[in-house]
């Protein structure tokens, strides 16, 4: 009995493009024209025993027999699954060549496109020029390290009459700074002392507010008591209401002694806490040590009014450093600048090998506004940009080695970098941005261009395979209908990797099993069947 049923691979929506590998040889990935050459005449084999076993079925079921099937053995071998996906070249390093001097600009040697070798000289100098220029910055380095040495003796000259002032303010201020030392100790231990009356104090408020409460709950309830003898008619003479009455009594009266001695603790704590023959005397000591503070501080003030006047001619000790620095940076600038010179009198040379991409220097004109000549990128340190889907995106990993096709020649490379943030595709797709890096990079390298990678993604070697197409699948997984002793079995597998045309199957098969080819037909186990094996 047969029904239509789905097929794992008719149900496939990811972008990767696999190829098999037979083991222990490697081969480059197939093409896409090739691939579709391979799957058409599967197809078409698969569709010609589908042919033969309608008109084979037909006739055995004329002859009450068991329909045939067409079936494939699950066999041990390799699957590799390769991302096959195209991307643009390139350069990992860009370097921008700037003016060292503003002097005309001799030969231009190069045209955006072209590529350049490590070494060769880009453009030239007007050399008459580049030769005024290095004179200038000689004779400015020349002046700067004279008027360096001037004013360094000119300071020395006025340091002597600031000695004295200098030295009493550094003893002044380590004075200040001890005395504001030991006044901020003076006003601590006042603090604690005051902090601890103010804790009594506060204890013996609450404890007050406590007491208080205390009684007139104790008269409310006499109160209430006598209230409720009333209503009960109860005479005043009653032995037992004068007894309670003499009790409630006794008890207030207590609690009020307990509350008057409260209130006389809470007023010496009160006095305590203003008059403290303790707290007098540290407070005596810290505006004496207070008044010992103010006079240091008229003391410096004079002293460095006596400095101020005196240093109009010496320089601080950021005056100096800045002199020191000053000197130092035109000093390294006019050194920078005949470093740089040194380095063009015999032309501008490149970095490394590249292609120009953008040219601003013009023969016999001097640099642009900004300085800008030259701007080559390297050929040297590619990589190719790829967009993946989120269907690749889990398979795909840093250190994936890749085949980089670029006009035809094949490059190594490897998975460097996985962005982490997805973008929008001009389609209104979200990718995600791959960079391959070009491990043997040559002169035949061109940025810009379209490269078609392969990234290999995963293998497995020496497993049990079988075509994708006999692969099914329902709500509990993956399946596959055997033939065992002429009968239909459904068997449930754990699919691996797969290739474009073959799947690894984990569990649930062993070499030999004999897979039908279902192609969209559902069988129920135990259905007598005929196995024809597929050529």
């Amino acid at each position: 009995m047969f029904r239509k049923a789905k097929n794992k691979a008719e149900n496939a929506a990811e972008n990767t493009e696999i190829t098999e590998m037979t083991p222990k040889k490697e081969k480059t990935p197939m093409d896409k024209e090739k691939k579709k050459k391979i799957r058409r005449r599967v197809i078409a084999g698969v569709l010609a025993a589908l042919v033969v076993a309608f008109f084979v079925r037909n006739s055995l079921v004329a002859k009450n027999t068991a329909p045939m099937v067409t079936t494939v053995a699950a066999s041990v071998g390799d699957v590799e699954q390769i991302l096959s996906t195209g991307g643009t070249v390139k350069s990992n390093e860009t370097l921008t060549y700037f003016a060292p001097v503003s002097v005309k600009v001799g030969m231009v040697n190069v045209s955006t496109g072209d590529t350049v070798k490590k070494g060769d000289v880009m453009l030239t100098f007007d050399e008459k020029a580049l030769s005024e220029a290095k004179q200038e910055a000689e004779y400015k380095m020349a002046s700067n390290e004279g008027g360096y040495e001037s004013s360094v003796h000119k300071n020395n000259e006025y340091i002597a009459d600031l000695s004295e002032a200098t030295t009493n303010l550094a003893v002044l201020e380590q004075q200040i700074a001890d005395n504001e030392k030991l006044l901020d100790e003076l006003n601590k231990k006042i603090e604690e002392k005051k902090a601890g009356w103010n804790y009594n104090g506060a204890a013996l408020q609450a404890s007050i507010l406590e007491q208080e409460k205390k009684i007139q709950d104790e008269k409310q309830r006499m109160e209430e008591r006598h209230a409720w003898e009333a209503e009960q008619r109860i005479d005043s003479d009653d032995s037992e209401k004068k007894e309670k009455d003499e009790a409630a009594k006794a008890e207030i009266a207590y609690d009020e002694e307990v509350l008057l001695n409260l209130q006389q603790q809470a007023q010496y704590n009160g006095y305590e806490e203003q008059n403290n023959k303790e707290v007098r005397e540290l407070q005596r000591q810290a505006k004496d040590v207070e008044e010992l503070i103010a006079s240091y501080k008229e003391y410096k003030s004079e002293m460095k009014s006596q400095k101020e006047s005196s240093e109009n001619g010496v320089l601080d000790a950021g005056g100096r450093a800045k002199l020191e620095a000053d000197t130092a940076l035109e000093k390294l600038t006019n050194q920078e600048k005949l470093d740089a010179i040194a380095e063009v009198e015999n032309g501008l040379k490149a970095d490394f090998g590249g292609v120009v991409t953008e040219l601003e220097a013009v023969a016999g004109q001097p640099p642009t506004e900004s300085g800008k000549l030259v701007t080559i990128e390297s050929t040297e340190k590619v990589f190719v940009r790829l967009s993946v889907s989120k269907y690749d995106l889990e398979k795909i990993a840093v250190g994936q080695k890749a085949d980089v096709d670029i006009a035809g020649k094949t490059y190594e490379g490897t998975v460097s970098k996985i962005d982490g943030m997805a973008t929008q595709n001009n389609s209104g797709a979200m990718v995600v941005g791959v960079d391959v890096n070009i491990d043997n990079p040559d002169e035949n390298i061109f940025l810009g261009v379209e490269a078609k990678v392969y990234v290999h993604m995963a293998k497995a070697e020496g497993v049990i395979t079988v075509p994708i197409e006999v692969i099914n699948s329902d709500r509990e997984g993956d399946f596959v209908y055997v033939e065992e002793n002429g009968v239909v079995a459904k068997k449930r597998i754990t699919a691996g990797i797969a290739s474009d045309s073959m799947s690894e199957v984990k569990d649930g098969l062993s070499e030999g099993d004999n897979v039908i080819v279902a192609n969209g037909m559902e069988f129920e186990e135990g259905t007598a069947v005929t196995a024809m094996p597929m050529p």
